[in-house]
């Protein structure tokens, strides 16, 4: 499995309820509680990111626990990681908005 040209994203980068040690990677302000995979890869996916999704896996940090799955994106030119994970942030809480406006609960 090479994964040269890729960034491995896990949905525990987003978890507010993990700290920094436990794999959370944006501020606690732009992430959110107990993500699911499916709002990782539909964010990715309106991020118009190529990606390549692996919902069973676990974070080496939390793998009793914790929510599991990460997509393989293919890097974007001229992107940084760090920007593309704040990103991917605010997009599940733009999915989680819209939810919530339709009345429905965590998509």
């Amino acid at each position: 499995m090479d994964r040269r040209g890729e960034w491995i994203i896990w949905t525990v980068y987003f978890d507010s309820t993990k700290s920094r040690r436990l794999g959370r990677k944006v501020p606690r302000g732009i992430s959110v509680k107990s993500p699911s995979f499916d709002e990782l890869v539909k964010a990715v996916e309106r991020l118009g990111l190529k990606y390549e999704a692996y919902p069973d896996k676990k974070h080496p940090a939390s793998w009793f626990e914790g929510p599991p799955g990460y997509v393989a994106v293919k890097i974007p030119e001229g992107k940084k990681k760090s920007v593309i994970l704040k990103e991917i942030a605010k997009e599940i809480i733009r999915l989680r908005q819209e939810q919530q406006a339709r009345g429905g609960g965590k998509p």
